[in-house]
């Protein structure tokens, strides 16, 4: 996937939007949203880190993360991922789920039950495919890891309770279905979602 020119997708995005004033309005004081595709040899160590922090506080997810890893430090990620440190691994604050998914997703990637041309495909369906075939990895982590580390321009989590309630709420301020506003942003449904959350966590900052 070619480098993402942010600038001429937010002005193609707010193009887009000039028919629909609220959101206009939302995606032009947000300004552009960057993602930016990550290295393949940083694929395990995202994949863990989204697992690993799943249904935690910010806090505790990065408290958690620094244990793995200063565990990890002579072993590397990769080496302290196996059957051998369980123990250490739940001695770090991870559930035995967590441990459980975290092998599993190190068995795959050195195994290639992951398929390495993850890495060049375009195709969200098949990059989701390979994910969710791994025990404790679901669709919201495989469409966090299409956003945030391919950096897939297209994708929209429903299952994502923030974007859900904002895009509800848009919806209605709007006066349109949310069908229609998530057709009106194709083919930037990420960059979309990019400004969802920047309001959403904007609003939760008011309420602190």
């Amino acid at each position: 996937m070619a480098k993402q020119d942010s600038k001429k997708i937010h002005a193609d995005l707010l193009n887009k939007l000039v028919a629909y004033p609220v959101l206009h309005a939302m995606v032009s004081n947000n300004g552009p949203q960057h993602i930016e595709k990550q290295p393949q040899e940083q694929f395990l160590t995202y994949l863990s880190r989204a697992v690993a922090g799943q249904q935690l506080s910010v806090t505790a997810a990065k408290t958690i993360w620094q244990r793995v890893e200063a565990q990890s430090l002579d072993l590397g990620l990769s080496g302290l991922l196996v059957e051998e440190h369980y123990d250490t691994l739940r001695g770090c604050g991870l559930s035995n789920a967590k441990v459980k998914t975290l092998l599993g997703i190190n068995h795959a990637l050195k195994e290639g039950i992951i398929c390495p041309s993850v890495h060049q495909s375009h195709d969200a369906q098949f990059i989701t495919e390979q994910l969710v075939q791994l025990w404790g990895v679901g669709q919201w982590t495989a469409e966090m890891a299409l956003m945030f580390f391919f950096a897939h321009p297209d994708v929209w989590s429903d299952g994502d309770l923030a974007l859900k309630r904002g895009l509800n709420r848009m919806a209605e301020q709007q006066g349109v279905s949310r069908e229609e506003i998530l057709q009106s942003v194709t083919p930037y449904r990420t960059y979309f979602a990019l400004h969802v959350w920047e309001v959403m966590d904007a609003e939760l900052m008011k309420e602190d």
